[in-house]
């Protein structure tokens, strides 16, 4: 079993934004499903239901003080996930800029 440590943000119905964390077990080199974040999600008292399975973003089931969770990166220790294609397309670039020899 590995660790898998989900990085998320809390939009609250105010407009604040909490940038938590948490833990999910998998198998080694695996990535969670937008399931098993539903799953720590609800272990940390947020109720859900996933609203984007491939963007990770869920929204409460019922009236509750936050108004969307978006999962931001996920890094099992290995390898860091990034849902969000625009936020991964320029990571990917920026990472191709300094593989270049001078």
């Amino acid at each position: 079993m590995a660790e898998c440590i989900v990085y998320f943000e809390v939009h609250d119905r105010n407009g604040e934004v909490h940038k938590l964390r948490g833990l999910v077990m998998l198998e080694e080199g695996r990535k969670p499903t937008a399931a098993e974040v539903q799953e720590m999600l609800s272990m940390m008292g947020y109720e859900t239901r996933i609203a984007d399975d491939k963007q990770y973003e869920y929204e409460p089931l019922s009236s509750s003080a936050f108004e969307r969770i978006i999962v931001k990166k996920m890094d099992n220790g290995e390898e860091t996930f990034t849902p969000d294609p625009m936020l991964k397309a320029l990571a990917e670039s920026m990472m191709e800029k300094n593989r270049r020899s001078i």
